[in-house]
């Protein structure tokens, strides 16, 4: 039985997979895995299924110390770790790369660098209870194993079986940065609800990433969206990227976890290929969107599959 505890729980740490699919209709939103290249690219490293569970954090990950057993561990994102070793040794961490863990080595997560969050995996996986097909923690319903809530310091983590292979890999291809400040938008539901100084202002002004940040929404900060008709329209279903302006007219985006229903005219919609790096933008950060249509938005996004099928590709044994 190979069991770690978990010493510091870091920031927003919880259980995360690819989400809950085609819920939404009973009130159960998608959520799941905020950046999904990066979840991907941890799972396949460990070569487990691309749809484990992981230890999704932000900004700060946790610390752990295995106490029973062995395990090997790989973390994904832009982020900053040790391991020290049972004998005192400090081992400065690699992204994009697996390493064995024995008895009583720690892994501490430090921080993101340049991003928000990052991903922690174990090969083979963890031991968790499914809930409606996932493992996915959505802490705002108190849904998914853990009771629905994020790690605390002490809990302990149960590896779901007892794999541990010498070998260690390492991607050579790493995910670039992406530093574009542009997001590329699809044409939202309620457009006509916009003026066109809105939507000037909507496309050719900039917008800060506030601090009222989290899994469920992004809000923005800027000059404000000018509406012709009232933002209060019948609630109707709504979608990950969606980007709704209340009467304050100031865009509000929603993440993974928003809600399922939603009462305000949506101006745009992020296109998928963009959405892992909007999320990943840190607070402070001026953005700007631009229009683009449906085709294009197909292509970009074939073309960021490919890419990570190509990343994925260059894994080898060290």
């Amino acid at each position: 039985m190979n069991i770690i505890l978990v010493e510091r729980a870091g920031t927003s740490s919880s259980y995360q997979d690819r989400g809950r699919l085609n819920l939404q209709y009973i009130g159960i939103v998608q959520g799941g895995c905020i950046d999904e290249d990066n979840f991907l690219l941890c799972n396949a490293i460990l070569q487990n299924n691309s749809n484990e569970g992981l230890i999704e954090f932000a900004y700060q990950g946790p610390k752990i110390k295995v106490v029973d057993g062995n395990c090997k561990i790989a973390i994904t994102g832009d982020v900053i770790f040790n391991i020290i070793k049972s004998s005192g040794t400090v081992i400065n961490g690699e992204c994009y790369r697996s390493y064995n863990l024995n008895q009583n080595d720690t892994l501490d997560v430090l921080t993101t660098s340049n991003s928000v969050y990052g991903y922690l995996g174990f090969e083979g996986g963890i031991d968790l209870q499914k809930y409606f097909g996932s493992v996915a923690v959505n802490s705002r319903s108190n849904l998914g194993p853990n009771n629905g809530k994020k790690l605390s310091n002490n809990d302990k983590i149960q590896l779901k079986k007892n794999i541990y292979t010498s070998d260690e890999y390492i991607l050579r291809r790493i995910p670039e940065k992406n530093r574009n400040t542009t997001i590329r938008v699809l044409e939202g539901p309620q457009e006509e609800y916009f003026s066109n100084n809105g939507l000037t202002t909507f496309y050719e002004k900039s917008f800060l990433v506030s601090n009222l940040t989290d899994r469920m929404g992004m809000r923005l900060e800027g000059s404000k969206i000018d509406l012709v008709k009232s933002p209060n329209i019948k609630s109707e279903g709504i979608i990950k990227g969606s980007i709704q302006v209340p009467a304050s007219g100031q865009p509000i985006i929603l993440l993974s976890d928003h809600q399922t229903i939603g009462g305000y005219p949506k101006i745009a919609i992020i296109a998928s290929a963009d959405y892992d790096h909007l999320a990943q933008t840190l607070p402070g950060t001026s953005l700007k969107f631009k229009k683009i249509n449906l085709r294009e938005a197909n292509i970009s996004y074939q073309l960021k599959i490919k890419t990570r099928k190509n990343i994925i590709a260059s894994l080898q044994k060290i």
